[in-house]
């Protein structure tokens, strides 16, 4: 077996500590889905057990639909109300939701140090506000921080984002 000449950013088991978060965010906001009469189905493929995982065309984690209108939605599980997520993932929503003519949402559910959900919002990509910062995160990836005043993941303003015909700005 060829030996590889470089050193991952992450090792494996931050990389998957990451997930964590992901996973509880998934549980919680599919459980609201559910209860709120949206149908979801699975979208992006989950990678994290695959021996050799590189960077690639991020896909949003579901499809969700309500009414015959559609949209993508990608979880994000964080500690903090901080509205950060890698630049690259951002490109790659925004296209696909050219390719498909729909909007994404961007899922942030945070999380107590007891794993209790704090607060819940979301982004809707190319409708709100976001900036590059100027430094990388702790994994050496570039991120983008949507502004403050997000609206609430709730079912009104969900629904009103998916039946919302608005996929640019």
């Amino acid at each position: 077996m060829k030996k590889l000449d470089f050193q991952p950013v992450k090792g494996k088991e931050n990389f998957r500590r990451n997930y964590r978060l992901h996973d509880r965010a998934e549980e919680v906001g599919k459980n609201l889905l559910t209860q709120w009469g949206i149908q979801f189905k699975t979208f992006g493929e989950d990678r994290r057990f695959q021996k050799v995982w590189e960077k690639g065309e991020d896909k949003p984690d579901l499809i969700i639909s309500f009414a015959g209108e559609s949209a993508f939605l990608d979880w994000k599980g964080k500690h903090k109300s901080k509205w950060l997520v890698n630049q690259r993932a951002v490109g790659a929503y925004e296209r696909w939701s050219q390719k498909f003519g729909i909007p994404v949402l961007i899922a942030f559910f945070v999380f107590n140090s007891s794993n209790d959900l704090k607060e819940r919002r979301f982004a809707l990509v190319n409708s709100n506000n976001f900036k590059v910062n100027e430094n990388k995160a702790w994994d050496k990836n570039q991120t983008v921080e949507f502004e403050e005043g997000i609206p609430k993941f709730d079912r009104n303003n969900i629904l009103k984002a998916l039946l919302s015909k608005t996929i640019g700005k």
